[in-house]
């Protein structure tokens, strides 16, 4: 898991609340930690911290899940960042795409 949403929260394995931010401050210099830093926004890897997100079942039990990454987007508007072997590629709701010979390649995005 990977998503940052609203109403999530994150715990540690003792069951203690993690403050996102301060998780952010603490590893913005860890190149090693780091997976993404650019206008789209932060991803951090976490799967080594034992960090937990907990979803609510139906019947309202509280399920702890195990958190890879922790996103954080500097945008308001909803992206979606896909990587492929060596690139990332992102896309918003406004990406203005163009369609060539049956093939559908987003502008700006470069062709392999």
């Amino acid at each position: 898991m990977g998503l940052l949403k609203g109403n999530l929260f994150f715990i540690n394995s003792k069951g203690e609340e993690i403050d996102v931010d301060k998780l952010f401050e603490k590893f913005e210099d860890d190149h090693e930690r780091v997976l993404v830093n650019d206008e789209v926004g932060t991803i951090i890897y976490t799967a080594d911290l034992d960090i937990f997100s907990i979803d609510v079942t139906f019947d309202g039990r509280l399920v702890p899940k195990k958190v890879n990454q922790i996103r954080r987007s500097r945008f308001g508007s909803p992206i979606i960042r896909i990587q492929i072997g060596g690139k990332i590629a992102s896309y918003s709701a406004d990406t203005i795409f163009y369609i060539k010979k049956r093939h559908c390649h987003p502008i700006g995005f470069p062709k392999s």
